[in-house]
């Protein structure tokens, strides 16, 4: 009976006339005692500096792994023959489309998916129209984005994502696919089994370890670290032979796409005449030592320019690359093409010239020209024409020379009926002494 009349009490609401609801509310303080007045001691600086030291290990050891997994790439591309065949089959497919009046279709799930959207976003900035596909929506009728001149790229580490698995037997077999995957070969990618071997092109980009090993954690980092780079080495590639035509090479494209934002304002600044970079082929007719020689010593008296300490006019070395900038291409048999452009790509600050030796040197303009014409396999030995040009046909100008004194001596040699394409800047007070090169076109254009 004890138990029933506890119950009964238990299920009484508690209203304002209810005798079970207490006549006084305690106040807050009495339910929540108050806080110590003495405030918590503070962190140990010694525990938290550890902590920071340990979140900057982490953060290094997070970068030279990524780091590792793009050596690793390069090593292949730079090694392996069927992956640098099938790069350039990706870069010619793509271009068909693009010229056929098609489009590249990318896609991908989770974090591959967020790759393929940046590389879609770089692709049509560089003016190869792509778009971005997502399987499963595709499979609710976003199929219809895909048409017949149109070329696939799928990015998926495992090549093995059930969605994209899905979404593949309902691809027009005419349609060309691309996969980006963890796989070396073709045969051994389940994205490439629904097509011919012709149709299926296999771009490899496998990690040297996995990220579980790496990180004790399998969330994809390295793996897209590696899958960005070398989509944006596919959008490059693509665009450098997509457009061609003088004044519209991949960066005035590029520009035109860009009006607005902080690149917008970067490239609405003129670019002066002696910067500019056209895509012309120079002539490499030698020209007599002693004659080049002569301007090297040629210095104007104060009576012949301006007063004494008034130099008008931007130094040839501020447009001028340093030579300790420039690599020299290494290479165990005979130099190629390839080896040449590798050396160019691994050392930015060069600005695209490349050493074939000490006294000989290959401009920018004449790297790109032969590139946009010559297999990157071919050996140099093999090219029509020499590649390089040796010191007795360059220009060499102290380093005090201005831009327009250096203007003025190219223009004199071309009305002479002579060519010059390289001007080497010396020392003031050792001739001997190369400091830096720059390209005649770079100066001055067609000055005549």
């Amino acid at each position: 009976m004890a138990f029933v009349a506890l119950t009964r009490n238990r299920q009484q609401p508690l209203t304002p006339l209810s005798p079970s609801m207490p006549t006084s509310m305690p106040s807050v303080q009495e339910v929540i005692p108050p806080l110590p007045i003495t405030p918590p001691d503070p962190v140990d600086p010694q525990t938290r500096a550890s902590e920071d030291a340990a979140s900057v290990v982490t953060a290094i050891h997070v970068i030279s792994t990524e780091r590792a997994g793009l050596a690793n790439l390069e090593h292949i591309y730079r090694t392996d023959k069927l992956a640098q065949e099938n790069f350039g089959r990706a870069v010619t497919q793509i271009i068909k489309s693009i010229k056929n009046g098609g489009k590249l279709v990318v896609c991908g799930v989770g974090k591959s998916g967020k790759i393929g959207q940046k590389l879609e976003a770089t692709m049509n900035s560089l003016g190869i129209y792509s778009a971005f596909l997502h399987p499963t929506e595709a499979l609710h009728g976003d199929l219809g984005m895909i048409r017949q001149n149109d070329t696939i790229i799928l990015i998926s580490f495992s090549g093995r994502t059930p969605e994209l698995q899905l979404f593949l037997p309902h691809v027009p077999p005419t349609v060309p696919i691309i996969a980006i995957t963890a796989h070396m070969h073709p045969s051994t990618c389940p994205l490439l089994s629904y097509q011919s071997p012709d149709m299926g092109i296999l771009l490899p980009a496998p990690i040297h370890e996995d990220e579980d090993t790496s990180f004790g954690v399998c969330a994809p980092t390295t793996s897209t670290t590696v899958a960005l780079a070398l989509g944006d080495a596919l959008a490059l590639a693509t665009a450098r032979r997509l457009h061609t035509q003088p004044g519209k090479g991949p960066a005035e494209v590029f520009k035109s796409f860009h009006p607005g934002g902080a690149i917008g304002a970067a490239f609405s600044v003129s670019t002066p005449t002696s910067m500019s970079t056209s895509l012309s082929t120079t002539s490499f007719t030698s020209m007599p030592p002693d004659y080049l020689q002569a301007k090297t010593v040629e210095q104007k008296t104060p009576s012949e320019t301006e007063p004494s300490g008034q130099q008008c006019g931007q130094l040839i070395t501020d447009i001028a690359t340093p030579l300790h900038h420039i690599p020299t291409v290494t290479s165990t048999t005979q130099v190629r093409l390839l080896d040449i452009l590798l050396a160019a790509i691994q050392n930015p600050n060069a600005k695209s010239w490349v050493k074939l030796s000490d006294e000989e040197i290959i401009p920018p303009h004449r790297l790109r020209s032969i590139s946009r014409g010559s297999s990157v396999d071919v050996s140099v030995s093999d090219l029509p024409s020499p590649i390089g040009v040796g010191q007795k046909d360059w220009l060499r100008v102290s380093a005090s020379s201005t831009v327009e004194d250096v203007r003025q001596w190219l223009s004199d040699y071309r009305r002479a009926g002579s060519e010059v394409s390289i001007v080497c800047v010396v020392d003031d007070t050792a001739p001997d002494e190369f400091l830096a090169v720059v390209e005649a076109e770079d100066v001055c254009g067609d000055c005549g």
